[in-house]
Parts: structure tokens; C-alpha cells; sequence
């Protein structure tokens, strides 16, 4: 019993002593009885009410002391047991938060390692495949095709294939360094006549070379549609380069910097005949419009440049004649002009006897006649400049159409058709530019000089005119 128990039990006997007293009175109010003796019976009844508080006081201090020892031990057990609990609270939270950490950090480790195994590794073999001559794809290849069969099967593990990868990366490392070096290695390739032999490849960089000693067949080894490495034969004097360095006899070979692009270049250069052939049925129609234009040119540049003019002198001269009646000299001085200007001159003078008016509408009736003869077959250029880029055009669209039809029925996998299908549609447009540019010119510069002589022939006309009238005049102030 501790002590505030016992506290509360003298209080509670404490109350019932007074609420006896009051009963007590209320019953000797009530029964009549005398009060001194019950104020002693009650005195006696307090008396041992006190006694039995004092021992339950002495009780209580008995047992104060060892119960207050045990509250502090129970405390100080508390206390300990709540710095336990914690220390126990801290260190379970530190291994979750550690934990937790762990967790994120393999999480990390293991997006790194699938970003390094399937992205950069697939990167890395992929151009590594592709860097692999045709000669050593029987030397690397197979460890790459084991790599993608373990990917797509799906058997394997991650650290089995992540094992596979290095082990290919490894052997890359290798052919790097042993590439760089420069290494032969024996093999068979596709000669020139389309035979598979074998021989020895020789490979320094980029560059592959094949000799076949047994066949005295020395060449550079391209990459084509063939599974196979085909073997392309070069000049005579590096065909003998390459057969001393595999007889081990120089340690020189012909390098070309441009990696067989040189090679292609030259061989891609073609002439006119193979151009043309290239443009389709169209090219035809241009080739003729060209020919056709060209030949008009060449007639109109005779006819029209050796053309001459006489000076407007020579009217004044013929005026003079006129006025003076030497009729006969001025008909000769006229036939004497080089053509057109003489027909027109001729009929001035034998109409001289006529008015000026009729004089100057019989030469513009010469200068009429003479225009159409210098304009002759110039609308077939002007035809010409302005059809040739439309069949052009219409022989590009001819081509496109066909090229997207290839495209259906073959696919776009590989662009190279498609790049060689509109650059073959495309010969009809140049061809047509070809044309139409230089129609265009020739046809401006033929125009000009048309003007020029019909303009230099009304300046002549004009002067013979304009002397002619003066002579009218004089005579009608004769008159």
C-alpha cells in the first residue's frame, strides 16, 4: 500500500468520525438521550478512531521510505530503458535510411550498367560490324552474331550478356591495335571474273588489299552486294606494291586517302551519249528542238550579220543626182548598194519623177517586204527557248512517277535507287535548261539585230526623202 492510498483511507476515516458526530447529536435530539453520556460514548469512540489514524499514520511512514526507494529505482530503470529504446530507434532508422540508400544506389547502378550493355555497347558493336572489312567478318563477325543471338533469345542473363560484351569489346580493342599495326590473314575472295579464290588480305587502317599469288591477282578489296569480298584490280604499278609487300619483299602499299572514293568518282564520270541515255524517251524531243534551233541559228546569224547598211550620205548623193536629171546615174549609184537597201533605193529612183509622198510609201512598202525575210524562222527559236523546259519537266515527272513505283513494289529500305532514280529524272530538266537558256539569248540578240537594219533602213529612207522634198520645194519657189 503506498502512501497516498493510505492518505486517502485517514481522510475518508476522518469523515466518517464527523459525520458520527452529527448523527450522534441528531439521535440524542432525537431519542432523548442524555448528552454528556453521549458525548463520552462518542469521545470514546473518537479516542479510538485517532488511535487507529495515528497507526495507520505510523503504517504510512513505514512504508514511505522503501516505497520511495522503489519509485526511484523504478525511475531510474525507466530512464534507462527509454535511452535503450532510443538508442534501439536511432540505429534501426540509421540501417533503414543506410538501407535505403543501398537500395537507390543499385537502382542507379543497375540503370547504368542497362543504359552501358544496350545503348552504348549496341552503338559500339553496330558500328564496330560496320567497320569490319569484308575479310574479317569471318575473324569477328561470329562473336558479334553470338552476342545479338544471346539478346533475342532472352535465355541469358544480364551478367552473362554483360560478360559476352566485354569479351567482344576486348576483341575489338584487339583488332584495333592490331589493324593500326598493319596484319595479313589468309582468306578467300571474289576475283575479277567473279571466281572465289583464295590468297592473303592485307589490311593497314581502313584500306583492304587481296593478293592471290597463284594467280598473279592483286587488287583492292571493295565492299559490294556480294556476301563474299570482291576483289577490284588497280594500276600495274600498284598491283606490284601490293605483290611485294605479301611476298614480303617491301613493307610499302599504295594508300588512297580518299577511302575508294577517288576510285568511285572516276568510275561514275560519264560521257554525253551515256548521259543523254540516262534522261529516257524525252531527251529525244529536246535533242531534236536543239538541233533544230541551232541549225536556224547558225542561218540567221549568216543571213542577218553580214548585212550592211549603206550611210545616209550615199541618199543625199542620190538626191543630188535627181535634182541635177542625171537620171541614169543615180539608178547605177542605187544597184551598186548591197542588198535590202538596193531594192528599196532602185524603186525611189524610178519613181523619182513621182511626189515625195509616193516616193516615201514605195519605200515603205520595200522596207514591208524586207521585214518578214529578217524575222523568217525566228518564232521556231522562240518556240524552242520556251518548249525545252516544259519537256523537261514533263520527262522529271515521267521519272519521279516511275521511281515511286519501284518504291512500291521494292521498298524504301535502301535510298541509293531512289537517289539514282531522281537524279536520272532530273537529266531531262537540265537538258531542257541547256536548251532553253542559250534560245533565249540567241533569239534576243537575232531580234536586235533585226531592229537595227530595219531601223537604219527608215534613217536612210527618211534622208532620201527629206532631200527629195527639199527639191520640191526649190522648185515650187521656182515657180
Amino acid at each position: 500500500m503506498d502512501r497516498g492510498e493510505i492518505l486517502g483511507r485517514a481522510a475518508a476515516l476522518r469523515r466518517v468520525c464527523v459525520g458520527l458526530v452529527f448523527v450522534l447529536l441528531g439521535s440524542c435530539l432525537a431519542t432523548g438521550v442524555d448528552f454528556v453520556e453521549a458525548v463520552s460514548l462518542h469521545e470514546e469512540r473518537l479516542q479510538s478512531a485517532i488511535l487507529r489514524l495515528n497507526t495507520l499514520r505510523a503504517e504510512v511512514s513505514e512504508k514511505q521510505i522503501p516505497l520511495s526507494k522503489r519509485l526511484s529505482a523504478t525511475r531510474e530503470e525507466t530512464k534507462s530503458l527509454r535511452i535503450r529504446f532510443e538508442k534501439r530507434c536511432t540505429a534501426h532508422d540509421r540501417k533503414r535510411l543506410e538501407l535505403r540508400e543501398l537500395e537507390d544506389r543499385v537502382t542507379e547502378k543497375s540503370k547504368e550498367i542497362d543504359y552501358i550493355s544496350r545503348m552504348l555497347f549496341g552503338e559500339y558493336f553496330a558500328n564496330y560490324k560496320a567497320s569490319l572489312s569484308s575479310g574479317e567478318q569471318e575473324l569477328y563477325g561470329v562473336s558479334i552474331k553470338q552476342l545479338n543471338l544471346l539478346g533475342e533469345t532472352g535465355e541469358a542473363s544480364k551478367a552473362e550478356v554483360l560478360d559476352h560484351s566485354l569479351e567482344v569489346l576486348k576483341e575489338s580493342l584487339s583488332r584495333v591495335h592490331s589493324v593500326l599495326g598493319g596484319k595479313t590473314y589468309e582468306g578467300e575472295a571474289l576475283g575479277t571474273d567473279g571466281v572465289l579464290v583464295g590468297g592473303t588480305f592485307i589490311q593497314a587502317g581502313p584500306v583492304l588489299f587481296f593478293a592471290d599469288t597463284l594467280n598473279d591477282q592483286f587488287g583492292l578489296v571493295e565492299e559490294g552486294l556480294s556476301l563474299r569480298p570482291t576483289m577490284r584490280r588497280l594500276s600495274e604499278s600498284n598491283e606490284e606494291l601490293i605483290a611485294a609487300f605479301a611476298s614480303g619483299e617491301s613493307r610499302l602499299l599504295p594508300v588512297d586517302p580518299s577511302l575508294e572514293n577517288a576510285l568511285l568518282l572516276a568510275e561514275a564520270t560519264e560521257g554525253f551519249a551515256e548521259h543523254f541515255r540516262k534522261g529516257g524517251i524525252w531527251v529525244y524531243p529536246i535533242v531534236f528542238f536543239a538541233v533544230l534551233a541551232t541549225v536556224v541559228a547558225a542561218y540567221k546569224f549568216a543571213q542577218i550579220f553580214v548585212i550592211r547598211v549603206p550611210d545616209p550620205l550615199v541618199a543625199h548623193e542620190l538626191a543630188r543626182l535627181l535634182r541635177s536629171g542625171e537620171q541614169a546615174k543615180a539608178a547605177s549609184l542605187a544597184k551598186k548598194q548591197p542588198e535590202p537597201a538596193r531594192a528599196m533605193l532602185v524603186n525611189a529612183v524610178e519613181h523619182a519623177d513621182e511626189p515625195v509622198e509616193l516616193v516615201e510609201e514605195v519605200m515603205y512598202e520595200s522596207m514591208l517586204s524586207v521585214q518578214p525575210k529578217l524575222e523568217r524562222f525566228l518564232n521556231v527559236i522562240a518556240v524552242t527557248a520556251a518548249t525545252a523546259p516544259l519537256l523537261g519537266l514533263l520527262g522529271t515527272v515521267t521519272g519521279i512517277i516511275k521511281t515511286f513505283e519501284l518504291m512500291n513494289i521494292f521498298g524504301a529500305g535502301d535510298p541509293k535507287p531512289l537517289i539514282a532514280g531522281i537524279s536520272e529524272a532530273l537529266i531531262t530538266t537540265e537538258l531542257g535548261l541547256v536548251l532553253a537558256i542559250p534560245a533565249l539569248v540567241v533569239h534576243a540578240l537575232l531580234s536586235r539585230k533585226v531592229a537595227g537594219v530595219l531601223a537604219r533602213l527608215e534613217k536612210l529612207s527618211v534622208a532620201l526623202v527629206n532631200s527629195l522634198s527639199r527639191r520640191s520645194v526649190k522648185g515650187d519657189f521656182d515657180v
